[in-house]
């Protein structure tokens, strides 16, 4: 990713509003919804759904079938065979090099079908949105989606934290210096296992918990340039007198990272205010840009729940003295 340029990272939810907002961009005459697999079958699912028509996978079409339905109210126009269908949609969530759009136009064209395709991506570049026949959106590189973000070669640019993002989040009665606490760092079950490598993974886990840490990311078999741990001497210390948020922005701030992917919001609106980038957070699947800081302070002081995590925290922090 070269110097200044800004990823373009699209939520679930943007997903559905960018498909919502131009549904009325496809023929009103399509009897069949065809997913690309795999993130095409997302797309195919919710414009099956707001269209109400039936829906299916290439490899299903392949094999002259569609997906049948549970207790969906059909239309009386739903097709009841392959043979049927008058005119089919294609999708895929985007399109970029155009190798599995290309792939699935071969695969359906060698079955010989008697009526007419439509090809459509939800997201497309300047450079190819004439190779579909509708797009919904440009949507620029470098680009990055929910749905594979952790599948994605970005991750090279990204800090990522680890507790409640690549595992789950140690309770409340485990997020001491205990024994307990060792035992979640050894046992604790893996949430999101990315695929690619990462740039830098970011924690507030203890500078002395280097090792445990270690050997849980080679025991998942994640792969990762730097490892950032907090040089605090234990966990009363570190909910007492660390802001974590502070701590995790100025690490994020002082790297060439694009994006930051943290699991608490309350620290993930820290991390944007101190380095002035894009945090994605898991909690709330929010994408926290700086621009939008004053709204997302706002909302954490209205939150009561976020009150009382701070409010455990110095119970905790005070219990440890």
């Amino acid at each position: 990713m070269k110097a200044g340029e800004i990823l373009n990272f699209v939520t679930y939810s943007q997903l559905n509003n960018d498909i919502c907002k131009n549904l009325h961009k496809l023929p009103i005459d399509i009897d069949l919804v065809v997913g690309i697999p795999r993130s095409g079958m997302l797309v195919a699912a919710i414009i099956a759904l707001y269209r109400n028509t039936p829906f299916t996978d290439i490899d299903t079409l392949l094999s002259g079938r569609f997906y049948s339905t549970g207790s969906t109210r059909k239309s009386n126009k739903w097709i009841q065979s392959l043979d049927e269908a008058k005119h089919i949609l294609i999708v895929d969530d985007s399109i970029s090099m155009g190798e599995a759009m290309n792939k699935a136009r071969e695969q359906i064209s060698l079955m010989g079908l008697n009526c007419k395709k439509t090809y459509c991506a939800v997201y497309a570049l300047p450079t190819n949105f004439m190779s579909v026949d509708v797009f919904f959106k440009i949507c620029n590189q470098p680009r990055m989606f929910e749905w594979n973000y952790m599948h994605h070669w970005g991750l090279k640019h990204a800090c990522v934290d680890i507790d409640g993002v690549l595992c789950a989040d140690p309770d409340f009665l485990q997020n001491d210096d205990s024994r307990r606490y060792e035992n979640y760092l050894i046992n604790a079950t893996p949430n999101i296992i990315p695929t690619q490598p990462i740039g830098y993974l970011v924690t507030c886990r203890l500078e002395k918990y280097r090792s445990i840490t270690e050997s849980w990311l080679r025991k998942h078999g994640v792969e990762y340039d730097n490892l950032m741990m907090l040089d605090a001497p234990d966990a009363a210390t570190r909910l007492r007198d660390i802001k974590q948020g502070e701590y995790k922005g100025n690490i994020y701030k002082n790297t060439d990272c694009f994006i930051f992917i943290e699991s608490s919001y309350e620290q993930a609106v820290d991390i944007c205010n101190v380095a002035k980038k894009p945090v994605f957070c898991i909690e709330n699947s929010q994408l926290i840009r700086s621009n939008e800081i004053q709204a997302h302070v706002s909302n954490l002081v209205n939150d009561w729940r976020i009150t009382s995590k701070k409010m455990a925290r110095k119970i905790l922090a005070k219990l440890k003295k």
